[in-house]
This record gives structure tokens, C-alpha cells and sequence, in this order.
């Protein structure tokens, strides 16, 4: 006997790491801009510093390793050779568009991400179709994650209560905001950053209800019930 679907009214998305495999690739970026400055920043190191945080977290880094204000040509110079990468290398996580187009219920993303490099991100990766009209960025909310604060305003502007979302993260921090927003928290472990920096059971540790290895597992988990005869 199967056990009963848990029901879900909203399916909240990560973007980096779930939707689209770009972890590595923004990530070696970092390690061509930060390692100048640090030695150490290596492309572990700078996983487990920056997976699912906003960007803001490299420009305070940058700022203490240089003992200055980040100008505006650093930003600059930094994202034109991020979005060269991902226009150059980016693909979707493998199997997102067959569950996402099975959902049985509302869904979002709601990303660390702002909305010019989600765009981007989606527009290369083959995805816009899927969520345009359905993003929610971290610059629309004070406290990025691990903080709540954008998962609760998804889930209000959607409008559905806490208990009855599910997000689906990959990084700890994306966890750790997921259960403390009163959410169900999967951990998805498609991307290719996981052969780096293996996070499982970090992503169990901090809070994730169940942890996946793809999209099909998913979508076999939380697909629609089938009908009755």
C-alpha cells in the first residue's frame, strides 16, 4: 500500500542549482575574481561560502579583502563575465521542465538571484516559458536567505499559507529559510556542484524534510494523484 501525497498548493523553486545547473559555473567565476586577493579561494572553499547567498555576500568579501568600497566597475565586470559564462555554458537541471510541466498545483521560484541574471539564466536554459510572471527575486525583500523573509512573501503573494508549501532548495541556506518560513523543505541533488561539494547531509542537517536525486524522483513523489476510475 502506498502512502497518502502530501498535499501541496504551492511548490516553491530555488533557481541556481535546481532549475538550471549553473552553480560551478558561477562559481569559478568567483574564483577568478576573488582569488587574486585570497589564495585560498578555491572552488570548494568558495561553495561553501556563497551557495544560495545574494550577491552582496562577495561585495562585503571583496570590501574586507581590499580594504575599499567595491565601485561600480567591479559589479560590472563581475556580472559580464558571469552572464558570458552562462550564455557560453548554461543548461537546465536535468528532467526540470517534464515535473515542473506536471505540477499539480501553483508554483514559483524564489531566488537568491536578482531578476536580470534569473532572466538570463531561464532565457538560456530553455525555461522562461515556464516561469515568467512567477518570480520572486531577493531584492524584493530586506533579509536575503537563510532568512524566511522571501519564501513568506511567495507563498503571500501567491496566496497560500506556510504549511502548505513546499520548496525545493539545494544549498544550506535555502534549507535553513525554508523551515524557518514554517515550509517543507526538499533537498535536490541534480546539480553538478554536488560531485565538488557533496552537501547531502549538510542539506539533512539543516532542516530538509526529504532529499532527492533528480527531478524524476521528484515529480514521481509529488506528481497528481491519479483520478479515480
Amino acid at each position: 500500500m502506498t502512502s497518502p501525497r502530501q498535499p501541496f498548493d504551492l511548490v516553491i523553486l530555488d533557481c541556481d542549482g535546481v532549475l538550471v545547473d549553473s552553480e560551478i559555473i558561477s562559481c569559478r567565476t568567483l574564483v577568478d575574481i576573488l582569488s587574486p586577493f585570497d589564495p585560498g579561494y578555491d572552488l570548494e572553499t568558495v561553495m561553501r561560502r556563497y551557495l544560495g547567498r545574494p550577491s552582496s555576500a562577495v561585495t562585503e568579501d571583496y570590501e574586507r579583502m581590499t580594504g575599499r568600497p567595491a565601485s561600480a566597475g567591479f559589479t560590472r565586470d563581475w556580472r559580464a563575465q558571469l552572464f558570458a559564462a552562462f550564455r557560453s555554458d548554461l543548461q537546465p537541471v536535468q528532467g526540470v521542465r517534464d515535473a515542473v510541466e506536471a505540477f499539480g498545483s501553483d508554483y514559483c521560484v524564489a531566488s537568491s538571484s536578482d531578476e536580470e541574471r534569473i532572466e538570463i539564466c531561464l532565457r538560456k536554459a530553455e525555461l522562461w516559458d515556464l516561469f515568467e510572471g512567477r518570480i520572486f527575486s531577493t531584492t524584493r525583500v530586506r533579509r536575503g536567505k537563510p532568512a524566511p523573509d522571501l519564501f513568506l512573501l511567495a507563498a503571500r503573494e501567491r496566496g497560500v499559507a506556510p504549511g502548505r508549501c513546499l520548496v525545493i532548495e539545494d544549498s544550506i541556506s535555502g534549507v535553513t529559510a525554508a523551515k524557518a518560513a514554517g515550509m517543507t523543505a526538499y533537498g535536490l541533488a541534480a546539480g553538478s556542484h554536488f560531485a565538488v561539494l557533496d552537501q547531502r547531509q549538510a542539506l539533512l542537517a539543516a532542516g530538509a524534510d526529504r532529499l532527492f536525486e533528480s527531478w524524476h524522483e521528484i515529480a514521481l513523489e509529488i506528481a497528481p494523484a491519479p483520478a479515480p476510475h
